[in-house]
């Protein structure tokens, strides 16, 4: 039985995903390819940008931008069975950092987020920003923020100047129950914009090289449902304006401390900071290159040092010989934290003032289940700014992804997929070269597939786990439901027709790789020991969150 549901999928999965790479940039085309064949992404899931630019360029105006990058990647929607599904976009190292608006930027990820999204009949894309004086500042609203207020100050320990900027947290661990996963689709009004079906989620794939750039798919697919014990750490800020964020992060560290996770505030900026095995790592420093390569970072690990130009357009480029990286450097490049090990870091491409980076909520809600680009997009105040997130966005450590499987099929009759979870299965999709042919609610699904020649097909079948209910005790509530509708996918072989020999069941993975062909992936050998695609599947046995 086939039966068809209008609601999208949440969280965040290969059919939500397009990916941008230069049209004839060699590199940038071979690491979107891996990504694709990474998370197992459908056909025309790919978008070639750029044609007209250099991989080289790093600012380009608007114009360029509506030509060379909104424009194709327009037409690489319009030509998806099911556009409306694209929720997230990756961009790929080889595409320009920052758009120039009529006054001052946006970095290029902000511009794209924003979509068509309209401030009194204008759109949002493309105006100035607004002016203080001769200071920019970010003035557009993310509808995704959580709640925040003063109204729990008192609570704080630290005692930083700017103090009252960052209150996501205290308001977080007081509700019932926390956001449903992402979709563009979702996105509303804040402060008189209109976000309808036009947010997207964003995040690049980069570093100082394309090594760099697919160590973060590598990292990304490890950290899947690795839960890792390592610490959720904050350093106190080594001046007031970056410390801005210090008693918010001492309070969410303090809460995941008392929930059992290893929850680390350090009471004093120590800028040659080492030996710490880190998940998170969130500071504000200018300066605070010895403070990094010095801790070791899981798979998984997210950074965020709050301080003016880490995503500088400078700050991604080694010289000619590739050993002095970055080549010029402006404060301390995020660059860097790529290279030492993390999965994801937020950084600024141009002076963006201290109260726009994400909120220390972005720890809670990870360590939660929440993917990474959730993480941080509902913990970041505003949007069409100087915001950039490196990483997989779709990176989630904290969680159990479902698992999928054929359960039978014969000639003329249904063919059955099966989700499973351990909190159960809420519904569950399958694709046939990248079309949806069929969705149902809970955990099993029915559908009939027509003979092909060969007789096998390949089918990528998503699930999204039912939410639930978590132990956070000595929080406000200690019994939230979190519910960031996790999705668990494989591509799974279906015989059609008469069979060769007798069917099996035949199960996916939890959204990691398909086993790939060694010959079509250049680039697979770039993890620990060449085996970073092969070993995933170990990862569906760990235990739950709780």
């Amino acid at each position: 039985m086939l039966l068809l549901l209008p609601a999208a999928l949440a969280g965040g999965g290969p059919a939500n995903v397009l990916v941008l790479h230069h049209a004839s940039d060699p590199d940038s085309i071979q690491t979107a390819e891996l990504y694709a064949q990474a998370r197992q992404l459908p056909p025309g899931h790919l978008c070639a940008v750029a044609s007209g630019l250099e991989p080289s360029v790093t600012t380009m105006d608007f114009d360029t931008f509506e030509a060379e990058i909104r424009g194709p990647m327009e037409a690489c929607l319009a030509d998806l069975p099911q556009p409306d599904e694209i929720d997230i976009l990756v961009l790929v190292r080889g595409l320009p950092y920052r758009v120039e608006l009529p006054s001052f930027y946006a970095s290029l990820e902000a511009t794209l987020q924003v979509g068509h999204a309209t401030s009194g009949g204008s759109e949002v894309a493309g105006s100035a920003q607004a002016l203080s004086g001769s200071t920019a500042y970010a003035s557009v609203y993310n509808p995704e923020m959580l709640k925040t207020g003063d109204k729990y100050l008192d609570e704080y320990t630290v005692g930083r100047s700017y103090a009252s900027i960052y209150t996501a947290s205290t308001y977080l661990v007081r509700e019932d129950e926390w956001p449903r996963g992402f979709t563009r689709a979702g996105a509303g009004t804040a402060r008189g914009v209109d976000f309808s079906g036009e947010l997207f989620l964003v995040s690049r794939l980069d570093g100082f090289d394309h090594a760099d750039a697919r160590a973060l798919i590598e990292r990304g697919l490890a950290a899947d449902g690795g839960f890792p014990e390592a610490e959720v750490l904050c350093m106190y800020g080594a001046d007031e304006a970056r410390g801005a964020r210090d008693d918010e992060c001492a309070y969410a560290v303090d809460h995941l401390a008392l929930a059992g996770l290893n929850g680390v505030f350090l009471d004093s900026f120590d800028g040659a900071l080492s030996g710490h095995e880190v998940a998170a790592y969130f500071t504000g420093a200018a300066a605070m290159t010895a403070a990094i390569d010095g801790q070791t970072y899981v798979p998984g690990a997210i950074v965020d040092n709050l301080t003016s130009y880490g995503a500088r357009s400078n700050n991604f480029f080694c010289d000619e010989t590739g050993q002095v990286c970055p080549e010029s450097e402006s404060q301390t490049s995020v660059a860097r934290f790529v290279r030492a090990g993390a999965t994801g870091v937020h950084g600024a491409t141009e002076e963006p003032l201290n109260n726009v980076f994400p909120h220390a909520s972005t720890l809670l809600l990870y360590t939660a289940g929440y993917s990474l680009g959730e993480s941080f997009l509902f913990s970041q105040p505003y949007l069409y700014w100087q915001n950039i997130l490196l990483g997989d966005p779709l990176a989630t450590p904290y969680a159990q992804r479902p698992t999928v499987a054929l359960v039978s099929s014969a000639e003329g009759g249904p063919t059955v997929f099966e989700g499973q979870h351990p909190d159960g299965v809420a519904s569950i999709k399958a694709y046939l070269e990248g079309v949806l042919v069929g969705e149902a609610q809970g955990e099993r699904l029915e559908i009939v597939l027509d003979e092909v020649e060969g007789g096998v097909v390949e089918v990528l079948v998503v699930a999204i786990a039912s939410n639930t209910n978590i132990s956070r005790p000595g929080w406000p509530e200690e019994a939230p439901l979190v519910r960031p509708d996790v999705q668990g996918w494989g591509t799974l072989a279906v015989t059609v027709g008469p069979p060769e020999s007798s069917d099996s069941a035949d199960s996916g993975d939890t959204g990691g790789p398909a086993e790939p062909d060694p010959e079509d992936c250049a680039g697979c050998s770039s993890g620990p020991g060449g085996a970073w695609l092969l070993g995933l599947f170990g990862l569906l046995l760990v235990r739950r969150r709780r």
